[in-house]
């Protein structure tokens, strides 16, 4: 009976043991909890509407901002890409038209409606009757002088392609009341003479018909200033300036022995008492001498930088 006891409680003293022993036995672990912040979930700016959810008056009414703003966009877009085009086009033809000649063969020198145009657009109205005071006497003018004695209220022209007024002419029309015209091709020039005679702005044709060429004026920087210029005939500019029987015809330039070849001298209207070549080239000096030797002129007087021919009709 007494074994049949210790079996039932077989270590009364496990259960009794003192408190102290207790504390020093290891102790289970126990478990840490965190506590994790909540942080919700990023939203867009831009909400979509549900295409499953929303009716389709009020769908339309969501679409209709965004698709407005794409056609505006479209739009837009297309008219600066067709300007851009249209922009790029005339600048290229703009420095097309301003590097190419273009010969104005169907229109003759004697055209009236050449002449018309000539007169009333380009031909600046005469300066008032109160001009600078007169230049000093030149030796052209004194040549003219033994050719014809001294003439007053005559009618000359200055056809030169660029520089200031001529002495000669601006004696003549200061002193002794000449009229006539004075033609620069240089736009600067033209315009400097524009308020002290009547000028033209035009370059010499070297044929019957009128041109329109590009012409580079350079400037005192070294760089060049191109401008667009219209080349009329000789006998255009005289029949505009009322100057066929001009009294005295100063010209000038490259293009101005090939121009006078041009010249209708067998018509009985056409009457230059003297012709000027302004140039310093000995061939073409001589080129022209020739050519007005078989027109009736002679040879009035040389100097360094030009020849004077007098018709051999109009002299004593």
């Amino acid at each position: 009976m007494a074994e049949k006891k210790l079996h039932e409680n077989p270590l009364p003293e496990a259960s009794q043991m003192e408190p102290d022993k207790l504390k020093d036995m290891p102790q289970p672990a126990q478990k840490s909890t965190v506590t994790v912040p909540v942080v919700p979930a990023p939203t867009s700016r831009f909400s979509f509407p549900s295409l499953t959810k929303t009716p389709p008056n009020e769908l339309y009414r969501k679409l209709l901002p965004a698709i407005l703003f794409v056609l505006t966009f479209v739009t837009v877009m297309t008219m600066l890409l067709i300007y851009m085009d249209t922009v790029a086009l005339g600048a290229q033809q703009f420095r097309l038209n301003m590097s190419r000649d273009y010969e104005l063969a169907r229109i003759p020198a004697e055209s009236a409606t050449l002449v018309a145009y000539v007169r009333q657009l380009h031909l600046a109205p005469r300066p008032p009757k109160s001009p600078p005071p007169a230049p000093s006497i030149t030796d052209r003018v004194e040549v003219l002088d033994k050719l014809y004695g001294e003439i007053y209220n005559g009618t000359f022209v200055e056809f030169m392609p660029r520089g200031g007024r001529e002495p000669t002419t601006a004696y003549l029309e200061t002193a002794r009341g000449w009229r006539g015209v004075v033609v620069r091709a240089a736009p600067r020039d033209f315009l400097a003479l524009r308020g002290t005679a009547s000028a033209l702005h035009a370059c010499l044709s070297p044929t019957t018909h009128p041109r329109e060429v590009s012409y580079q004026e350079p400037e005192s920087s070294g760089v060049s200033f191109s401008s667009r210029v219209l080349c009329l005939p000789l006998y255009t500019v005289l029949l505009a300036a009322d100057a066929v029987t001009a009294d005295y015809a100063l010209i000038a330039g490259d293009s101005a022995p090939a121009a006078l070849t041009h010249l209708p001298f067998n018509e009985p209207s056409v009457r230059l008492q003297v012709i000027e070549f302004r140039s310093t080239d000995m061939s073409a000096r001589n080129r022209t001498t020739e050519f007005l030797l078989g027109k009736n002129y002679t040879v009035a007087a040389e100097f360094r930088d030009g020849v004077m021919y007098a018709l051999k009709k109009s002299l004593p």
